[in-house]
């Protein structure tokens, strides 16, 4: 689930030009998208399993805490990924761009 850039390796917005901070901002909020599309995508399945479907006749290639961890992956990064968007916006704003 790689793709989405560590907090850590975050620079800092005020850091940034108007132009990079554009465009930052939107490649994050298209990640979001993508991340929340998969998130979405995956709840449904979690619900399917527990209701009792597969989607094989073999329950164990699909077990629910696989599942889960992965739910809970995508959304560890999804929360990453708003807490830059915020930071970035918060910076437009006070930019006033």
């Amino acid at each position: 689930m790689s793709g989405v850039t560590a907090p850590s390796s975050f620079a800092d917005p005020s850091e940034l030009s108007d132009v990079e901070l554009r465009s930052r901002l939107r490649q994050l909020e298209r990640e979001e998208i993508t991340v929340s599309r998969r998130r979405t995508t995956l709840h449904t399945r979690i619900d399917f399993v527990r209701s009792g479907g597969y989607a094989s006749t073999d329950p164990t290639l699909e077990p629910i805490a696989d599942l889960e961890a992965m739910e809970r992956e995508l959304s560890t990064q999804r929360l990453e990924l708003h807490a830059q968007i915020d930071a970035l916006r918060a910076e437009r704003t006070r930019r006033r761009i």
